[in-house]
């Protein structure tokens, strides 16, 4: 059973899928998931579960991640294989 932040984070996953969903070819950082991603489906949840979020979707293999030249990441949903 979840706690709290667990269930908050979950919430945060179910936010990202959903507008990744209705934004198929969107990219962005973490901040920026946080600052347009997430306001748009109305949460605004801390960065560190923001963080959290993204690490579990790309565990499940739902986005994929590219290292920035400046040391950022970007995150977009994972290109199907056909």
């Amino acid at each position: 059973m979840l706690d709290e932040s667990g269930l908050a984070i979950e919430r945060t996953v179910s936010a990202i899928e959903a507008y990744l969903a209705r934004h198929p070819a969107a990219a962005d950082s973490e901040q920026g998931v946080a600052q347009w991603w997430l306001p748009a489906q109305g949460l605004d949840p801390p960065i560190e579960h923001v963080h959290r979020a993204l690490e579990i979707l790309w565990q499940r293999g739902v986005i994929e991640r590219t290292a920035m030249p400046d040391g950022g990441t970007v995150y977009r949903a994972a290109r199907r294989r056909t």
